[in-house]
Formats: C-alpha cells, sequence, structure tokens
C-alpha cells in the first residue's frame, strides 16, 4: 500500500517508513502538493493510488462523505490524533512510524473508500 503523508506530517517519518520498506511521500516535502487544497490532495492521492495520512479529520470527513454521494472514489484515509502523535513531543516522529508500520503490515482489505483510525 502506498501512502501520502499529509502536511501536518514530518517528511522525517516518510524517510523512515521508506527505510522499512514502504513507499511513502510526505507533502510537505513538495511545495506543489503542500499547496493543495485538501480535496484536491485526496484527488492526487486517489489517481496514485495513495491513501492519505493526515489529522485534519474534519474537512476529510466530508469530503468523504460528498464523495460517496456523488459516486467518486479514493484509496483510502488514515486518520491521526494530533494528542496521540503530538509533534513537538520526544517520540514524534517515531510513535507514528511504529503505527503506520504495524498498519501497513496488515492493511484493509477492500481496495477503495475504506478509512482508519490510527492507534
Amino acid at each position: 500500500m502506498k501512502l501520502l503523508l499529509d502536511v501536518h506530517h514530518s517528511p522525517r517519518a516518510a524517510e523512515r517508513l521508506r527505510a522499512h520498506g514502504h513507499d511513502v511521500i510526505p507533502a510537505a516535502a513538495d511545495p506543489r502538493l503542500a499547496a493543495l487544497a485538501d480535496e484536491d490532495m485526496l484527488r492526487f492521492a486517489a489517481t496514485d493510488i495513495r491513501a492519505v495520512v493526515t489529522e485534519n479529520n474534519k474537512d476529510f470527513d466530508r469530503i468523504v462523505h460528498a464523495w460517496a454521494a456523488s459516486g467518486e472514489h479514493h484509496a483510502g484515509i488514515v486518520f491521526t490524533s494530533p494528542r496521540r502523535f503530538r509533534r513537538g513531543s520526544l517520540a514524534y516522529p517515531e510513535n507514528l512510524v511504529a503505527a503506520l508500520d504495524r498498519f501497513l503490515s496488515e492493511p484493509p482489505a477492500n481496495g477503495e473508500d475504506w478509512v482508519h483510525w490510527l492507534s
């Protein structure tokens, strides 16, 4: 499974996940991706068959529901909590990397339109 880390998450997390053999790109490291509106980011990820990893559950949840109503599909969304994966903590980004590594070892069975809360 391929991932796109939203701008909330550190490019270091993507580097570490790539070192574990995962295909991950960080939006924060690419000015074009970082500048995309949420819906455009989800559309980019869907085109590239990437799940989006984001803490922006409010906006992405709204987009997912709108897409479901219109028949548009995405490649998955992984929601993260800023309390669990606090960027200023000493544990970050290693705690995010560990959680995503566990998630990627057993990803969702269905190929599209899934939503997962990372713990």
